[in-house]
């Protein structure tokens, strides 16, 4: 079903659901909710479109969500209803016979191509996604390969909280440099204490989606999984062969962040 199923194909039956009340974090939820649960989707502006057959597990998905996050229901329409409830939605569309610039993002995952939606609708510039496949007017072409560009390099990434003195935005910059110090510590000696104790420490800032600016989130994501695997064979290892896996794991770890130092 996920194979076969087109999202823009006017003739499937499709239900529609309207998330233009819904924040970035609450949407970056629900995707990854419905990857989980293997539901086909598709966006058009901040609607989320599933196949009809669909509709009462994506109901129990939002049903869930809404509880727990404290939301309010999305609304829904079957299809050809695609404006829901009437809400004004701020993007404009796309225009039926206007040139078209597609970008296929299948190497790309379900967060980005969320966090590449929400930047396209802050920007105004109307899209639609054939799963993983984007398209946007060719006259927005250049807009879009700049936002496409900020989000891989990790200078697009959203708000975790508000801090009056910026303090949060400084916290990924704190736990790079934190990985890369305690990397070059443990490559040297498996069982120096304080290399373990900036690891930890950074691990504890450290959030996987939240690059530091100018950090590919890829990059930053392999780091944050090269320091979790670091430190369970320091926390959880028990002989010598743990020790011994220590030394690479620190050096890739160390490797990978020597240039942005």
């Amino acid at each position: 079903m996920t194979e076969e199923w087109n999202p823009t194909d006017p003739e499937a039956a499709r239900v529609f659901y309207d998330l233009s009340q819904w924040n970035f974090e609450q949407q970056a939820e629900l995707a990854s909710a419905l990857a989980d649960a293997e539901i086909p989707h598709g966006w058009e502006g901040d609607e989320l479109v599933v196949p009809e057959a669909f509709e009462s597990t994506t109901d129990a998905v939002f049903a869930d969500l809404e509880e727990r996050l404290d939301i309010a229901p999305a609304s829904e329409s079957g299809d050809g209803d695609a404006d829901g409830d009437g809400g004004e939605v701020a993007v404009r569309g796309l225009v039926e016979g206007e040139s078209l610039t597609d970008y296929d993002l299948s190497d790309w995952d379900e967060y980005e191509r969320t966090l590449v939606g929400e930047s396209l609708r802050k920007a105004n510039i109307p899209f639609s996604w054939d799963y993983a496949v984007l398209s946007v007017p060719t006259s927005d072409e250049a807009r879009v390969d700049a936002i496409l560009d900020e989000v891989e390099t990790g200078k697009i990434i959203p708000v975790a909280g508000d801090s009056e003195d910026g303090a949060d935005d400084e916290l990924p910059f704190e736990s790079l440099n934190s990985f890369f110090l305690a990397g070059e510590r443990l490559r040297k000696d498996q069982r120096d204490a304080d290399g373990l104790e900036r690891l930890l420490e950074a691990l504890e800032m450290a959030d996987p989606n939240r690059p530091p600016s100018g950090v590919e989130l890829r990059v930053w994501r392999r780091c944050c999984e090269l320091a979790e695997e670091l430190a369970d064979l320091l926390v959880d290892g028990n002989d010598d062969d743990d020790l011994d896996a220590v030394i690479p794991v620190a050096e890739a770890l160390h490797d990978l962040l020597r240039p942005l130092i």
